[in-house]
């Protein structure tokens, strides 16, 4: 299984049209291997920031460091919300992809766009104490509940491979890790950037295409959905921590992550 999960996150990384034949072609749609990609991500990922130096690279003006070293247990309860991270991710690009396909796209992107500015909308007002929490929760079950048609109208058979391809897209982080590595070594703040930049435009590179082919959409959708689905992904994160459902340090480094 460990053997079968590393090819792939090797064919995701390096050949993704590959590794998402595989996928549609196999009958489990190759899930148990995906899930195998995205626990080694998680291991992988909490040692490597338990060994960084906290300081590096240089923090947002306003910092302070831990009052105590974040150990190997804080940085494995941070990766512990990955998996729902992903969770979010599959439910909001799926979503997207259905609202961005048929008709033109401008006109598909601008209600696209639109959905997606509601829960910053909600975040505002809430912020503002314009509403209390129970109404903020309520407004995003609300949200969940009008998302509903939108699931109905994706075929059953491609939510398990949509999974699989929203899981082992992690590999690309995996093959990045020694590169990352090396700059923390250098101490060169730089490459480090550079690296993460990198690594962002590879991920939505090898996303939209491997998104695009399993549901069947033409790249700039697939892309669109991706990426408006990683901009939810990043608002559920702020709206789990302003309703005090996610502490403060573990915000802080999901932000750095």
């Amino acid at each position: 299984m460990a053997a079968d999960s590393l090819k792939l996150g090797w064919d995701m990384a390096f050949a993704p049209r590959r590794a998402v034949d595989g996928i549609l072609k196999d009958r489990g749609s190759k899930l148990a291997q995906a899930a195998g990609v995205l626990l080694l991500y998680m291991a992988v990922s909490a040692v490597f920031y338990r060994l960084k130096p906290e300081g590096f690279p240089t923090p947002p003006e306003g910092w302070t460091p831990p009052d105590a070293p974040r150990g190997l247990w804080f940085w494995l309860r941070v990766q512990l919300w990955t998996p729902l991270l992903t969770a979010v991710l599959l439910a909001t690009t799926a979503w997207f992809s259905q609202l961005l396909r048929g008709e033109r796209l401008p006109r598909r992107m601008l209600a696209a766009v639109l959905s997606g500015a509601i829960p910053v909308l909600l975040l505002v007002v809430y912020a503002n104490h314009l509403i209390g929490a129970w109404a903020f929760g309520g407004a995003w079950l609300g949200l969940i509940a009008l998302m509903v048609p939108g699931y109905r109208r994706l075929p059953p058979g491609r939510w398990r491979p949509l999974a699989a391809v929203l899981m082992s897209v992690n590999a690309l982080a995996l093959a990045t890790t020694p590169l990352f590595t090396a700059t923390v070594l250098m101490r060169s703040e730089t490459l480090y950037h550079a690296l993460e930049f990198g690594l962002l435009f590879w991920t939505l590179g090898v996303a939209t295409v491997a998104v695009g082919k399993v549901l069947d959409l033409p790249a700039a959708r697939a892309f669109a959905a991706v990426f408006l689905g990683l901009l939810s992904q990043i608002l559920f994160v702020f709206s789990m921590s302003t309703l005090g459902l996610l502490p403060n340090d573990v915000l802080k480094a999901l932000m750095a992550v």
